[in-house]
């Protein structure tokens, strides 16, 4: 421990200038990330979960997973911000529309953009959404942007869902009233064909007649019935609101939000990285000769001429009682003079 202390102690200003230098900017980058950083937020209520978004397990398709309503409609915006398609709708109604038509690489920048949104839940029934930018206008816009897209996209799939319920529900009316027609038709003729008073078998068959005919008109009935919730339940639901209510709509930070965990990870990493340095420069120091005593010593650094650093060449007695030149010696090892006799003055 004490010769590592030691390579320090002598590299002390060295050591001291490059931490100084990575972790200065380090911390001024963190400082400038978390200044410049600004989180616009929208707290959600759902009502209720949604019949249309529930998970099935993919063990037993028939057995349907609990999901919570707020769990719900956070997957369905996770899901939709994994889409190219949604994120342009949403990016075309904010001020970034002219940086993404002006943009290499579409999918790229779309990519970016689905980053800075944050989709959290809150309990049952509450979830938030945020979305981190540089500039606190934009980061309400985009949370304004995905709410309004994602109502125009449950409002497209509502009214296509009830369309081809609608569709369905018609071909069925039309089968159901065929059949209470033809039911109505066959009571009419056995009323034609029989006249009153009527035996026992005769008013046994009137009565299987006119219970075709009341299950006929029953069916069409609960047909119908069928027609009109699925026409109106969506305009029910928009009107009413109570599906998907925002409590707390998004606002223009003035103050800088959201940035405090990069701007953390980032001075973290600069703190890590000039301490990593500065440790490999102290053991690197320490391992590799430090000085050289003699021209023995200065060709054993022969084969590490251009990695290695003498910063000490003490002068000492040679054998005939004369000084003894180093630096003479390192000189002719480093260009090819081979050995040095030490008789070359400095």
């Amino acid at each position: 421990m004490r010769p590592y202390l030691a390579t320090a102690r002598r590299y002390r200003w060295l050591l001291l200038t490059i931490i100084a230098l990575i972790w200065g900017a380090g911390l001024a980058a963190a400082f400038v990330e978390y200044k410049t950083t600004f989180e616009s937020e929208a707290t959600i209520w759902v009502l209720r979960a949604s019949p249309e978004l529930t998970v099935t397990s993919p063990n037993d398709p028939s057995q349907p997973i609990l999901q919570t309503a707020a769990t719900q409609q956070a997957d369905l915006l996770d899901q939709l911000l994994l889409t190219d398609a949604f994120v342009r709708d949403v990016v075309r109604q904010t001020s970034l529309r002219a940086a993404l038509d002006a943009a290499p690489d579409e999918s790229r920048f779309l990519e970016r953009v689905a980053k800075g949104f944050q989709v959290q839940t809150h309990g049952t029934n509450l979830l938030t959404v945020a979305y981190v930018a540089q500039d606190p206008v934009l980061a309400a816009e985009m949370v304004n942007a995905v709410l309004a897209v994602r109502a125009d996209r449950i409002a497209q799939a509502s009214v296509t869902f009830s369309a081809a319920a609608s569709t369905l529900y018609q071909q069925q009316f039309k089968v159901a009233q065929a059949q209470a027609i033809d039911a109505q038709s066959a009571v009419d003729k056995f009323d034609q064909s029989h006249t009153a008073p009527l035996s026992d078998l005769e008013q046994h068959q009137r009565d299987q007649l006119r219970l075709a005919l009341d299950f006929a008109q029953v069916r069409l009935g609960d047909i119908k019935g069928r027609i009109d919730q699925a026409t109106l339940a969506p305009a029910v639901l928009a009107v009413s609101g109570m599906e998907f209510q925002v409590v707390d709509q998004p606002r223009v930070e003035n103050s800088p939000r959201g940035g405090t965990r990069p701007a953390a990870t980032i001075a973290a990493v600069a703190i890590a990285a000039g301490a990593a340095l500065a440790a490999l420069l102290v053991l690197l120091g320490t391992i590799l000769p430090a000085h050289a005593k003699g021209p023995a010593d200065v060709a054993r650094l022969a084969p590490v001429k251009l990695l290695a650093a003498v910063p000490r060449v003490p002068r000492l007695q040679g054998s005939a009682g004369r000084p003894t030149n180093i630096r003479a010696s390192l000189a002719a090892i480093a260009f090819g003079g081979g050995g040095a006799d030490g008789d070359s003055n400095e």
